[in-house]
């Protein structure tokens, strides 16, 4: 079952509360980037891991472009090529936020936290809307649920009490920065350059989630560190990139991806499994659950683009 546990938000920081003993684990599916209503959104995929982290008692925290979203009236990005049939309606934002929820009901119990990306503020500034609000209001009333907001970028504050079965106990936690991203696509460094950009300005970060360019990498530095009671020790910083669920690669024959320079990227998530030792320390381990793209011919393709999307 999922670890009993409390949530709260101020500003920019979620805090995340769990009364933990030796032995004790918890999985989390670290999303982003599904845009979950484009033609070119690997649906399959996506369900693949939502049931899997069902499966597993898994926490889901998405880290923004949830939604495309790029075919409203006034998007400069606009293309109905791209647009699911289903969506091609006056009403499109409404519907694509209640169809959403409707897709994500059966999972809202394992989510903590969907944030905020580009494509979500690119429509509060054009159509003035805010679809991630629209989502969870939506989510919480139907399902009772208590998923947050999160902003483009934030804090996650993962707070452990070592209780060992009593009351209280040690106290630790580990503090996860999140950014959705910014910048290109970077084809040669994939980003990680940025990796010594954010441990610099980030020195408080156990772990730093990006997204936003549909790469995917997990980089560990080693830093050397003295606390405040002079006690010297190493740690470990951990970057993670989430490639998300998007193939506009297609099979490299057209598309705005493929006119300007793009490559075939991974689509997928992460999971990061958080661990109790015996010696009442906390770890964190990563595993990417991702696969090459699909060679989708013609942006309707084949399989994962049938009509309606698979059923939950």
């Amino acid at each position: 079952m999922i670890s009993d546990y409390r949530i709260e938000q101020n500003g920019a920081v979620t805090s995340v509360y769990f009364d933990v003993s030796s032995g004790w684990e918890q999985t989390l599916l670290l999303r982003s980037d599904v845009h979950h209503d484009s033609i070119l959104s690997n649906r399959n995929y996506q369900l693949q891991h939502l049931k899997e982290a069902k499966q597993r008692d898994a926490l889901i925290s998405d880290f923004g472009d949830l939604f495309d979203a790029m075919q409203g009236r006034f998007d400069p990005r606009r293309s109905m090529d791209e647009l699911r049939p289903e969506y091609r309606r006056e009403d499109y934002y409404d519907f694509v936020a209640n169809d959403t929820a409707e897709y994500l009901e059966d999972y809202a119990p394992n989510i903590l936290l969907l944030c905020m990306g580009n494509h979500e503020t690119k429509v509060l500034k054009h159509a003035n809307t805010n679809l991630t609000d629209r989502l969870v209001y939506r989510l919480n009333t139907t399902t009772g649920s208590n998923i947050k907001v999160g902003g483009y970028g934030g804090w996650i504050r993962l707070m452990f009490n070592m209780s060992d079965g009593k009351a209280t106990g040690p106290r630790t936690s580990l503090r996860v920065k999140y950014f959705h991203g910014a910048g290109g696509e970077a084809p040669v460094t994939r980003g990680v350059i940025q990796t010594s950009r954010q441990a610099v300005y980030l020195p408080d970060a156990n772990v730093v989630v990006n997204g936003h360019n549909h790469h995917q990498y997990v980089i560990p530095i080693a830093r050397e560190r003295l606390s405040n009671k002079g006690v010297h020790y190493s740690d470990i910083q951990y970057h993670v990139r989430i490639p998300g669920y998007k193939q506009d690669y297609q099979d490299g024959t057209k598309g705005w991806n493929v006119e300007r320079g793009g490559v075939p990227k991974p689509i997928g998530a992460v999971w990061m499994t958080l661990k109790c030792n015996g010696e009442q320390e906390i770890s964190a381990e990563f595993l990417p659950a991702i696969k090459g793209p699909d060679m989708v011919t013609g942006v309707h393709g084949e399989g994962d683009y049938d009509y309606p999307y698979p059923e939950p």
